[in-house]
């Protein structure tokens, strides 16, 4: 398994998918925040998460912000850069799925990470949805998509929850870098 560091991943956004200043300053606060969770659950846990492939994939995570077409392509190129490992999770964050029960793995801290930025701001979850939902709601499918997504962060947020005994958000703003 091949996982590029945060020196590569920041190279990549830049080189390889052109993203913007403002759109790399929200992937290392989306990294800021994944790296958080995943710290506290791996404490918690006699294996895993794994913290590396949490970093990479939640820098890298802002190739799929665009179009579902566009993360598509985006995860594509990954593959062939031999970071099959990231795409596979960027692939989880444009359809995600989360059953009640499971634990949380890399994928869906990345996805609940990214749902607690909004730009360069940290948010809660229903926030981040709720402006979403509002903004696109003359338009009935990409409502009842992020009402899906919503549902299925609050999920998330609540399996995380249970296991590190933390409030989401407090979890996502503490200082433990």
């Amino acid at each position: 398994m091949t996982i590029p560091t945060k020196q590569e991943c920041e190279r990549l956004l830049i080189e390889v998918f052109n993203i913007s200043e403002s759109e790399l300053n929200n992937a290392r606060l989306v990294k800021t925040v994944a790296m958080r969770i995943g710290r506290d659950l791996k404490w918690l846990r006699d294996r895993g998460p794994n913290l590396s492939l949490i970093k990479a994939g939640s820098l890298l995570s802002a190739i799929t912000i665009a179009s579902d077409k566009d993360a598509k392509d985006s995860c594509a190129k990954l593959i062939e850069l031999g970071y099959s490992n990231i795409a596979e999770i960027m692939n989880a964050n444009t359809s995600p799925d989360f059953s009640d029960g499971s634990s949380v793995s890399e994928s869906e801290i990345i996805f609940i990470a990214d749902k607690l930025v909004d730009e360069e701001e940290l948010v809660s979850v229903v926030y981040k949805y709720d402006h979403a939902i509002e903004a696109v709601n003359n338009d009935p499918q990409k409502s009842a998509d992020l009402e899906r997504k919503k549902k299925i962060a609050l999920k998330i947020k609540s399996a995380i929850e249970r296991e590190t005994g933390k409030n989401l958000e407090e979890l996502a703003i503490a200082d433990n870098d």
